[in-house]
């Protein structure tokens, strides 16, 4: 049995001991690898190890992860957002060289808050028994917690060891040793339970409405990287935001670059190549290519750092063809240089045209054609066009008639009377 003086000790000399032996531990597959998802060609299925947090903070990577996630200042980074305090809007009059800097700065900052999420593997879920006291067992219906509250422990270091009922004293899990930092250590939207939002039933619904950058916020806040329930969570929107097609989403946020890595990882660009196609970004697509043979070397593909953006595209769809019925955005812009934008106004316009011929005058002449109201009801029946030869009686004036005086009506004057 471990007295309470052998368990201070073990508090002081194991501190830390969750995360020296997560990362200690290396897994045969890494978490973020979905065989599911995968592309046949990524050879993701035959790889021995991967070590994902070295490829994700690779100096080329990085780069590659920063141009493909963009830079919308108005519509993404500076947009109008929903605060606790309120803040006055500010105007200025500014020079052409002032506005410059001004931008300049302006970018500046917005890289800033364009960082990736830090990538990292989940901690292992397992734990360590210290000690088998059965001595004890059943002492009490419920397990007891033993925190390290020490003044210099952080959050990721603390130790924090179980006593189960049947007097077996282990490490905590994960998910224990985080729910007892919220415990001791509160922080604001950081309750001790996960919010509701985060589970599958909720998570949808807010997805489904377009919230993807809200729920990656907060589970950002709320969870540590390499927390196994934050790396579920993180491949759910993922997974989520392929499958509907809705980058823009996650498009120009802090999280974009985790996604374009997590699908290059995987070899699932498609979506995302065709997305980009769409809208006309040829250099973020032939990046993305770039990117998925950096992460898979062996993948059997030839990609040139020198060639362009339109010849690397070319080539990687000449040696997919299989690959081709996934992408037909960007096919249609190499074509036709034609963005999703120009084929909307294009189908819209000709809408109006058919509309414009379909609204015809009625008369003698077109009421029995095919042309008509009718249309191809007649050449079925036959028209026949018959005109009145008496002209519509016209009412009668309400003045003259008598009766109940309108408001218009002019007011009879007295001498009349």
């Amino acid at each position: 049995m471990i007295s309470s003086r052998s368990l201070a000790r073990f508090l002081r000399n194991q501190r830390g001991l969750g995360v020296s032996t997560s990362s200690a531990s290396r897994r045969f597959q890494s978490a973020w690898v979905n065989l599911a998802r995968a592309d046949a060609d990524s050879n993701l299925s035959s790889s021995s190890k991967i070590d994902v947090e070295k490829q994700f903070t690779d100096e080329q990577v990085q780069k590659l992860l920063s141009q493909l996630t963009g830079m919308e200042l108005q519509d993404k980074v500076f947009r109008p957002r929903r605060t606790a305090i309120q803040q006055r809007a500010h105007y200025a009059l500014m020079t052409d060289e002032r506005l410059d800097k001004t931008m300049e700065r302006m970018e500046d900052e917005a890289r800033r808050f364009l960082q990736p999420v830090p990538l990292k593997e989940p901690r292992s879920e397992k734990f360590e028994v210290l000690a088998r006291d059965e001595e004890i067992a059943s002492f009490d219906h419920s397990k007891f917690v033993f925190t390290d509250i020490t003044f210099d422990a952080t959050d990721q270091d603390r130790t924090v060891v179980v006593r189960e009922i049947d007097g077996t004293l282990r490490t905590a899990t994960p998910e224990e040793h985080d729910r007892m930092n919220r415990v001791y250590y509160e922080k604001a939207h950081r309750p001790v339970n996960a919010p509701a939002v985060f589970s599958d039933t909720w998570l949808k619904n807010a997805l489904d409405r377009g919230e993807h950058e809200f729920v990656m916020d907060w589970a950002c806040w709320y969870y540590e990287p390499d927390d196994p329930a934050f790396v579920k969570l993180s491949r759910s929107v993922f997974d989520h935001t392929v499958d509907s097609g809705h980058f823009d989403a996650l498009y120009s946020t802090r999280h974009f670059g985790i996604l374009a890595f997590y699908l290059a990882l995987n070899g699932g660009i498609p979506p995302l190549l065709n997305w980009f196609g769409g809208r006309g970004k040829l250099a973020e697509s032939a990046r993305l290519v770039q990117l998925q043979k950096a992460l898979n070397p062996n993948w059997r593909v030839a990609v040139s750092q020198k060639d362009s953006d339109r010849k690397i595209l070319e080539d990687f769809l000449r040696q997919n063809e299989r690959l081709k019925q996934k992408v037909p955005l960007l096919i249609e812009y190499l074509t036709t240089g034609q963005t999703v934008a120009d084929l909307k106004s294009a189908e819209e316009r000709e809408r109006e045209e058919d509309l414009d011929s379909r609204r015809t005058t009625v008369t003698s002449a077109t009421v029995g054609s095919t042309s008509g109201p009718l249309g191809s009801m007649a050449t079925e029946y036959k028209v026949h066009v018959r005109k009145e030869d008496k002209p519509a009686e016209k009412s009668e004036n309400p003045r003259k008639r008598g009766g109940a005086r309108t408001k218009w009506q002019k007011r009879p004057d007295k001498k009349d009377e």
